[in-house]
This record gives structure tokens, C-alpha cells and sequence, in this order.
């Protein structure tokens, strides 16, 4: 726990709890007098908004670029990858099913914001353009996220096949990364202002309503992601060879360091530890748990998944099976690019409530609880890294054995 990033961490989930309560209190107390309180989050809604189709830009591009030759990777990253992607696949389906299951957001009756459209029904046609931008100026919006990230991956890649003249360009795209990552972590500073706004806003405005919705919201999401975490994880461990209860085992301290300072990339180091005592080779989990500390959010899948669930039943907007199978993919994307620090899966949720056609005010929402949410799954996150790394030692290792 000496980690400065577990130590801000800490502090700043403590003052968002601290606001998360004194704003509850102000509201209930207030009623619809303290409505002025909205503007303090309403403020960190509109950065967020303005960051997010630069820090797609720079982030996957900079991944793209630097990552895009598999053959360099080997089996090694095919594999994992492989993984990675179907266990994030499940996860999304899991939060669809538990909002589903659970409706943390009906009965609550929120009207959505003036001039909100509700999205017609998607042709198979309109899916697949909705992949692909109409001109440039579309991708420097909110809603054009997911056509920015198609045009980021085609750029990282012609800069990876440039070989060393894209170097340059590479140099570029990491700084941008790293100084967007830096923004996203300084904006977090401001998060618990705009958690107190936002929690005396809601509770004065629709009153204990919403409360109910916040405990449902939570029980949905702690049921699943842990039944992934048990359930999932352990087939992958077994699969691969390794008793679960020895897995589970040496997870247990990663997964309490990340479930306390909600950053896998704090996290990575124990993780490590961990994948040593389990008898992962070091040629694996030094390349897994880096790659998996950065797109393999198992967690964030869940999560995000379920509160697009939420978001659609607090406006009472209904989402068919197309919206339903787009919010899967959109999830995929949005958990890879996620960033690997405190509250990178409240910045990529934006991005996943804008490609299904959901109002981004959801997301004031989604703030005041997010702490809660957070640490579940950012400890479900790191976890999963261990576990698909067992599995695929196994398919590399034909004639490794695990120990008991």
C-alpha cells in the first residue's frame, strides 16, 4: 500500500464518499431549493465530454501503433487476446442480464433533457455505417466516438507499417497519451465537488426514489461481477490446468489492493507476485498482465453494460435487440480503451451511452454511486489477467503442470 497512486486514490474515494453523504443530506433537507447545486457537476460533464474524443484519438492510436505487428507478438499475444475479448464479450452480456434481471431504474421516472431524440430502430445497414464517418468533422464529437475509434486503428496501423519513419508519430501519440491520462487523473481531484452537487440535486429533486435505485444498481452489479469473478475465472483457471482454490488464493491480495485503490495499473506489481506464486512463467505474465492492466477490463464490461441498462429504464427509453447487441460491442471497445486508473471506466461509459443513442446526463447519474461501483470492478479487472494468463500458459505450455 505504498504505492502514491493507491495513497491520492484513497483519498480521493474517502471525499467522495464524504461528498456522496453531505450532498445526500443537503438534498433531503433542501428538496428542490438546493436544484442550484447541479451546476458544480454539470461542470465535470462538460470536461469530460470535451477530453473524450482526444484521449480515444491518442490513447488506441498510440496502442495501435505500437502493437499492430502481430507476427512480432507471436502466439503469445493471438492467444491472449483471444481471451481477452471473450471473456469481455460475457462480462457485457452479464450487465445486460443484470439489468435486466434486477431494473434498478424503473419506477424512478426521470424526464429526459429538452431536445433529447430517442433513437429509431436500427437497420443492419445503419449498424454497420454507424462504424464509419460521414466526414472528419464528425469525429471531433462525442457521439462520433465510435467511428473515431475506427479511424484511430487505421491510422495506428499505417504508422505501425511505417516502420521506423513512423517513429516520430509514435513519439507524438505516446506523449498525447500520457498527457490526457495526466488531465483524466487530475479531473478526478474535482470528482468529489461534482458528487456532492450531484447527490443533493438528485436526492432534493426526485427524492428517497433514486436511493432505491442506487441500492438495486449496486446489488446487480456486486451479483454478477463477483458470479464472474468465481464462476468464469474459475472455469478459465481450471481449464488451464490450475486448481481454482489455489487461484483464488494467491488472487486474494491483488484483488483487495485493486479493490481499494481502483487502478489495475497500481495493482500490477502485486499482480505479478501473484502470477509467480501460481506458477505462471515470467515469459507470460511479463507480457499478459502489462497488456491486461491496459484492455482487458472484464469489470468495466459489466459495468458499463449495466448502467447504459440503468440510464435507458431511469428515462424510460426502451432499447430492442439491435441496441442491445450494439451496447455488447460498443462495451468491448469502451472497456479496451478504458484507461487503467481511478474513474477510467466513468470516462469511456460517455462513449458507450453516445453510440446506443442514450442522453450523456446519465452519467451525473451514474457519478454519485460510481466509487462504489468502481472498486468491484477494477478488483474483478486485475483478476481476470491472472486467470487468462493460467489458460494460456496452458495452450503455450502443452506439457507444463501446474502445483497444487
Amino acid at each position: 500500500m505504498a504505492y502514491p497512486e493507491a495513497r491520492r486514490a484513497y483519498y480521493i474515494v474517502a471525499a467522495m464518499i464524504i461528498a456522496l453523504i453531505l450532498g445526500g443530506l443537503i438534498g433531503y433537507v433542501g428538496g428542490k431549493q438546493v436544484q442550484d447545486l447541479k451546476i458544480l457537476g454539470d461542470v465535470f460533464l462538460r470536461v469530460l465530454r470535451t477530453i473524450i474524443p482526444p484521449l480515444i484519438f491518442f490513447t488506441i492510436g498510440y496502442a495501435t501503433a505500437s502493437f499492430a505487428d502481430l507476427r512480432r507478438l507471436g502466439r503469445l499475444l493471438v492467444f491472449v487476446l483471444i481471451v481477452f475479448i471473450v471473456t469481455s464479450v460475457l462480462a457485457a452480456s452479464w450487465g445486460v442480464l443484470a439489468g435486466l434481471f434486477f431494473k434498478p431504474g424503473e419506477g424512478i421516472g426521470l424526464k429526459p433533457p429538452a431536445g433529447y431524440t430517442p433513437p429509431k430502430p436500427a437497420t443492419w445497414q445503419d449498424i454497420v455505417l454507424s462504424f464509419f464517418s460521414l466526414d472528419f468533422a464528425e469525429l471531433l464529437s462525442v457521439a462520433g466516438s465510435l467511428k473515431l475509434i475506427v479511424f484511430t486503428l487505421i491510422f495506428g496501423l499505417a504508422v505501425a507499417l511505417l516502420g521506423d519513419a513512423g517513429a516520430p508519430i509514435r513519439s507524438f501519440l505516446e506523449a498525447g497519451s500520457k498527457a490526457f491520462i495526466k488531465i483524466v487523473s487530475l479531473i478526478m481531484y474535482y470528482a468529489p465537488i461534482a458528487v456532492f452537487g450531484y447527490s443533493a440535486w438528485l436526492i432534493g429533486f426526485y427524492g428517497p426514489e433514486i436511493v432505491k435505485g442506487y441500492v438495486k444498481l449496486v446489488a446487480a452489479s456486486y451479483t454478477f461481477t463477483l458470479f464472474h469473478f468465481i464462476v468464469i475465472y474459475g472455469l478459465l483457471v481450471w481449464l488451464g490446468g490450475l486448481n481454482p482454490l489455489k487461484y483464488y488464493k494467491e488472487q486474494l491480495e491483488p484483488f483487495l489492493v485493486a479493490f481499494t485503490t481502483r487502478s489495475s495499473a497500481a495493482t500490477l506489481p502485486v499482480n505479478m507476485r501473484a502470477a509467480e506464486r501460481m506458477g505462471i512463467p515470467r515469459d507470460v505474465y511479463n507480457m499478459t498482465l502489462p497488456i491486461g492492466a491496459t484492455i482487458n477490463m472484464d469489470g468495466t464490461a459489466l459495468y458499463q453494460a449495466l448502467s447504459a441498462v440503468f440510464i435507458a429504464q431511469l428515462f424510460d427509453i426502451a432499447l430492442g435487440i439491435d441496441k442491445l447487441l450494439l451496447l455488447v460491442l460498443a462495451v468491448l471497445i469502451g472497456s479496451i480503451a478504458t484507461a487503467a486508473i481511478p474513474g477510467g471506466g466513468l470516462i469511456m461509459l460517455a462513449f458507450v451511452l453516445a453510440t446506443i443513442g442514450l442522453p450523456l446526463e446519465g452519467i451525473a447519474i451514474i457519478l454519485a454511486i460510481d466509487p462504489i461501483l468502481d472498486a468491484i470492478r477494477t478488483a474483478t479487472n486485475v483478476s481476470g489477467d491472472n486467470a487468462s494468463s493460467v489458460l494460456v500458459t496452458r495452450i503455450l505450455y502443452r506439457g507444463l503442470r501446474f502445483s497444487s
